[in-house]
């Protein structure tokens, strides 16, 4: 009767490398070839107007210097996390919690699947009527940009869990707090984290067309101000910076989403 060799730890170690070579080396070739097109269009171009990646890197260094734009750097974070973290708190429990009850997920879905189909920008001055100018109707409106697709994936994910394991918990008398934690959660975690992915991008976006339309601070607010005086290597910079903000906690999201969904297999 023949055995089975398990494999050697030198290589799974190589499997794992070359898994994430081939993971992260196509984003940084694509990433490469971009900025390759930026450089080679801006000197074919020729003009003061478009700046290089040099140009537009050193201009914003310069930003970074000023104790105004890094105020307004960190309001817009500071602003983010608060906006980010209650979508994903208050959106995730109540989709969870919805997802679980099929009377209230036919009843809700409907509804909040019309209602996010439409232009959040459009509600934006409903929360300047109410909230008036500055940060609370900034972080309000990011909150809401974000609450509506954490709550409706986390309510299909909930939908989906399997209902063999929820009958068996009910056949056992298990607490609704025991069987969130032993059943439910552990089966939603790759569906959380996607959800939390998409969230964080969303909330980003409406928090800076927020700062953009009525801030006296924020990356939202200095975008706007660049582009009505033209300077075009600031604005790039800019754009650059909050490139950096976005995909930092994007990449580490999918990096975990990804892991969750290879255990769960």
């Amino acid at each position: 009767m023949s055995q089975v060799t398990p494999a050697a730890p030198e290589a799974t170690s190589k499997s794992a490398l070359n898994q994430t070579r081939t993971r992260i080396l196509p984003p940084l070739v694509l990433l490469g070839v971009l900025v390759a097109a930026w450089w080679i269009g801006a000197d074919l171009i020729d003009s003061a107007v478009f700046p290089t990646p040099v140009e537009s890197v050193s201009t914003l260094g310069k930003e970074l210097a000023d104790s105004g734009f890094r105020e307004s750097v960190g309001s817009t974070v500071l602003n983010l996390v608060i906006a980010y973290a209650l979508a994903v708190v208050i959106g995730g429990v109540l989709g969870l919690l919805v997802g679980l009850s099929g009377f209230w997920s036919r009843t809700l879905s409907p509804l909040i699947f019309s209602l996010n189909s439409i232009p959040k920008i459009v509600l934006y001055p409903i929360f300047l009527l109410f909230l008036g100018l500055g940060a609370l109707s900034q972080v309000s409106f990011a909150f809401f940009q974000g609450l509506l697709p954490m709550f409706l994936i986390m309510l299909e994910g909930s939908a989906a869990v399997n209902r063999l394991h929820l009958k068996l918990a009910a056949s056992l008398q298990m607490s609704y707090p025991a069987l969130l934690r032993k059943i439910v959660v552990p089966q939603l975690v790759p569906t959380l984290l996607t959800a939390m992915r998409v969230t964080f991008g969303l909330t980003f976006v409406g928090l800076i067309l927020a700062e953009m339309f009525a801030g006296t601070t924020g990356l939202g607010f200095e975008l706007l101000r660049n582009v009505t005086q033209v300077r075009m290597a600031n604005i790039l910079g800019e754009v650059l910076l909050i490139t950096v903000i976005a995909l930092i906690p994007t990449v580490a999201l999918k990096y975990f989403e990804l892991r969750a969904k290879a255990s769960a297999r």
